[in-house]
């Protein structure tokens, strides 16, 4: 078995021969969906390691300098996300659902409003659910915060022996075609059977093993999220998930109750003048957190947010940009020995809370795909259906995401009153089943299905 260090500069996983039975596999991204792809694999059988652009060390040494906070935990940013059941049978099957539940809350009901908290619409996520998820510890899906998931998640990676090497910026991939290589900016070098993009809607994996052409496309939102203490500060927070809209105006502020003593709160808005957020990497929390957290607060209090949704902001101890951006649909996730996983494949606005589901069942279809043919011959076999069951999928999630984008941001000729009716309406439909949002996606009963057909087809 060949080293890992090859003369200091070449670095990867386990660089066995790719005739033998368990494969190696690179995963560049260890963000929420790439530590439960590794996750996935070890528990095929596979061997991965995971790689990271973030560098903790640099991040301490410009604090040094600066003389100003930084955030240096990897994970330490962003606010709260939401699993639903296709995305809770995932961490189920990872072994994690227990760690992951005592951790979170249930959302039963979402809830739309307008930006001044009147005329409430409300969908009962639970009876949607209950129609296609057998388990009743399933039906609601859970609020958790995006940085304690994350750390479930890397502290599993750690526990099972998956190496995560931080400081990897990929520049470029070679593929021959039987060994995959990627190339990172600090001149090392990792080579392996197969290598798994799962760093997010600005992938460079898909940059470089696609087509640099291939970019998430700004749709001019600019996104803030904050983090606050409810109870702390006094805050009370009925509603486990609400939105409050002012159509004609562009401007939505989305609120989570992540428990009774922690919640997140949403800006988002195309009037916001301040252009860092607009920057690709630019995801870190703020520093100046009184300067924007006084910003933000006056400036939700002026569009007239009931007064406890504008104390979240004003009181909130971690605030980071989230400028939203839309990927153009790809038509495959596989490329020779690359496949895309999460929003590298099928990044989304986020106005349904579909993108990490939809990322998530990325991860459950390749575990299904792994556990049936972990070896290096069977690859093209796995990469194949992996396309063929998610394209559609995904790109179905990122349809109805952006449909919601529209509702929100969007005022009929008829006003925003008649566009406020609109969206009563379908939520009527949804809560009495005359329509579905979304069919939750069984990734075993897929994956069997796809293989049986492709046998029965041979």
């Amino acid at each position: 078995m060949e080293s890992r260090l090859k003369k200091c500069q070449e670095i990867g996983p386990n660089l066995q021969n790719s005739s033998t039975t368990i494969m190696d596999v690179i995963v560049s991204g260890s963000g929420l969906v790439g530590a439960a792809m590794a996750l996935a694999l070890h528990k095929a059988g596979i061997k991965s390691t995971l790689f990271d652009q973030i560098d903790p060390a640099q991040a301490a040494k410009d604090a040094a300098t600066t003389g100003e906070p930084v955030a240096v935990q990897f994970g330490d940013s962003g606010g709260s996300v939401m699993l639903g059941a296709s995305a809770l049978r995932v961490v189920k099957q990872l072994g994690l659902l227990d760690e992951l539940l005592a951790n979170s809350s249930p959302s039963k009901f979402t809830h739309w409003f307008k930006i001044d908290g009147t005329s409430p619409v409300v969908l009962d996520a639970v009876h949607s659910n209950s129609k296609g998820e057998p388990d009743p510890a399933l039906h609601a899906p859970v609020q958790i915060m995006r940085s304690k998931l994350h750390s479930i998640f890397i502290n599993a990676c750690s526990k099972a022996g998956i190496p995560t090497l931080m400081g990897k910026k990929l520049v470029s991939v070679d593929d021959s075609g039987s060994r995959v290589t990627a190339h990172f900016a600090d001149g090392t070098t990792a080579t392996g059977d197969l290598l798994i993009g799962a760093d997010g809607i600005h992938s460079a994996t898909r940059r470089k093993a696609f087509d640099e052409k291939l970019k998430a496309e700004f749709t001019g939102v600019l996104g803030y999220i904050g983090v606050v203490a409810l109870e702390e500060h006094d805050i009370k927070l009925d509603e486990t998930c609400a939105f409050y809209i002012e159509r004609n105006k562009k401007q939505l502020v989305a609120t989570f109750k992540v428990s009774e003593k922690l919640g997140a709160i949403n800006v988002m808005t195309f009037a916001d003048p301040d252009p860092e957020e607009s920057k690709e990497d630019a995801y870190r929390p703020y520093t100046d957190l009184p300067k924007h957290s006084a910003r933000l607060a006056d400036l939700i209090g002026g569009w007239g947010v009931p007064k406890n949704i504008e104390a979240m902001m004003r009181h909130a101890y971690r605030i980071s940009p989230a400028s939203i951006y839309d990927l153009p649909d790809l038509e495959v996730y596989h490329k020779g020995r690359v496949v895309l996983v999460g929003d590298a494949a099928h990044g989304m606005v986020p106005n349904a809370g579909l993108g990490l589901v939809s990322g998530m069942e990325d991860v459950g279809t390749l575990l299904e795909l792994f556990l049936r043919f972990p070896g290096v011959k069977d690859l093209e076999k796995v990469l194949r259906l992996y396309s063929k069951l998610r394209v559609p999928q995904a790109t179905d999630a990122s349809a109805r995401s952006r449909a919601m984008s529209k509702q929100y941001y969007e005022t009929s000729i008829l006003g925003q009153s008649f566009s406020h009716l609109m969206l009563r309406v379908g939520i009527f439909a949804f809560n009495n089943d005359m329509v579905k949002f979304y069919d939750i996606f069984d990734c075993p009963a897929q994956v069997a299905a796809a293989v049986a057909a492709e046998e029965a087809s041979n």
